[in-house]
């Protein structure tokens, strides 16, 4: 089974991760329907946006998928408390939507939702006016309602921009207010950032108060405003000051280097946005990068790319490479690495606050941290055994990929790497081993209280 990588993160990715609660390990919310707290409208979206226009309101959507953890929470902390219930049906027509089922596929589309719980503030035409990502917690949830219910009186929305946009304004105050908005509403306009960086002097693009619409509305590292950005944040990353600046300053570069990379269509493409993320990574890094990590990180790049352009081939040869390197550290060396890097984790973490540390995202995170290096390990070699599954069918490829999942499973033997492991003793022929293996993967999930249907039906399929 495919499953994320975790990576170990600098202290101030650490604060945005904690602050916006986005660790995702649990089952789907509940539909909470105790009359004290918020109630829900039950019908489809065309449905909800006539009723807003109805009664002249605004819809208050949250949308969540099955597997977020933070979405269950919200749902059984604050769906129901009455002084949530209060402000959001006195305020808005409430929503409820899957991201990944029926209409909530187009609805997460449209309004570019990447991460869960998302809650959208929509009018009754359909117009964003305000987006909050994450769960910050009952007092959280009602300010972000407070910053939507003034969004929905602002006479100047987003909408009336656009349209400004769309006719020809390109002064900088225009096109400053504009690109903060769509920044906070977490849909950047790359061309209209564009025109503002034409429209101002240099200089100005990290000022304080342009900054985070810059920020907000960089989409490529192939525009203007990524090296000013980036060496804005090498000057302040420092200074706590500015502590939330440098946050999404390094989210924003982050995130374009990313989506270049994803985006490569070609290897010259590709071998760019390589390029731009060894650019970041030395930038960011505290102490030098070495040539072989940053050799590592550009192979890892380049394996995506050709696994998703079907690049077998080169996929293989990069692959056999990575995996050899991986399947050569010792249990002992990992132990070791794991209690050095918990270390420092807790080193850094002394500048926490100490709400911070009480709370459960911390304590969960903390405990990852104790078995990381361990964990990167059995992740990435889960990750090349898991391709090799889905595209390989050479028996010769899956014997391959069954000694990556062996080792794997040893190191890390939690239910999603089971689960691969079991899959390529299947594809081999060896179901009566598979079944085995599955049924370990399904007991383990169930107690630890994951959805356990996938590993079910895979369970249901080796026993035939």
């Amino acid at each position: 089974m495919k499953t994320s990588l975790f990576r170990p993160l600098r202290l101030a990715l650490l604060l945005a991760l904690w602050t916006t609660t986005l660790m995702t390990y649990a089952k789907a919310p509940g539909h909470v329907d105790d009359p004290v707290g918020i109630q829900f409208f039950k019908g489809s979206w065309s449905a909800v946006l006539a009723e807003a226009k109805k009664q002249n309101k605004p819809v208050f959507v949250d949308i969540y998928t099955t597997w977020c953890g933070p979405c269950k929470l919200m749902a059984k902390q604050a769906f129901p408390d009455p002084k949530v219930g209060e402000k959001f049906n006195a305020n808005f027509i409430s929503y409820q939507i899957d991201a990944e089922k029926g209409e909530g596929i187009d609805v997460a589309k449209k309004y570019a939702v990447t991460a869960y719980p998302t809650s959208l503030y929509i009018s009754g035409d359909g117009e964003l006016l305000h987006r909050a990502v994450g769960y910050g917690g009952i007092p959280g949830m009602l300010t972000e309602a407070d910053k939507a219910i003034a969004a929905a009186k602002d006479p100047n929305p987003v909408s009336v921009m656009d349209r400004q946009y769309e006719s020809g304004k390109r002064d900088a105050d225009f096109l400053r207010t504009y690109l903060a908005k769509r920044a906070q509403l977490g849909m950047p306009n790359p061309a209209a950032l564009e025109a503002f960086l034409t429209a101002v002097p240099q200089v100005e693009w990290t000022s304080q108060a342009n900054i985070d619409a810059v920020a907000g509305n960089l989409t490529t590292a192939n525009s203007r405003a990524f090296e000013p950005l980036l060496n804005e944040v090498k000057s302040i990353r420092m200074d706590r000051t500015r502590m939330k600046t440098v946050q999404t300053v390094m989210q924003a570069v982050s995130q374009a280097v990313g989506r270049d990379e994803r985006q490569a269509k070609t290897e010259a493409e590709l071998e760019s946005a390589i390029a731009n993320t060894l650019k970041l990574r030395t930038a960011l890094s505290p102490k030098p990068v070495s040539a072989a990590d940053q050799q590592t990180m550009a192979n890892d790049s380049r394996m995506n790319f050709y696994l998703r352009t079907k690049n077998m081939p080169k996929y293989r040869e990069l692959a056999t490479v990575s995996a050899t390197k991986l399947m050569a550290i010792s249990t002992d060396s990992l132990r070791a690495r794991d209690a050095a890097t918990y270390q420092r984790f807790m080193n850094e973490a002394k500048n926490v606050p100490d709400s911070v540390k009480a709370s459960p995202n911390f304590t969960r995170y903390a405990t990852m941290m104790k078995a990381i290096e361990t964990q990167q390990v059995s992740g990435k070699l889960n990750s090349l055994a898991w391709a090799y599954f889905q595209n390989m069918t050479d028996p010769a490829d899956l014997k391959q990929a069954l000694t990556w999942s062996t080792r794997m499973v040893e190191l890390d033997p939690k239910p999603a790497l089971l689960d691969t492991h079991a899959q390529l003793l299947a594809k081999l022929g060896r179901k009566a081993e598979a079944a085995v293996v599955e049924q370990d993967a399904l007991t383990k999930a169930k107690a630890a209280g994951e959805d356990t249907a996938d590993y079910e039906k895979a369970l249901a399929d080796m026993k035939k």
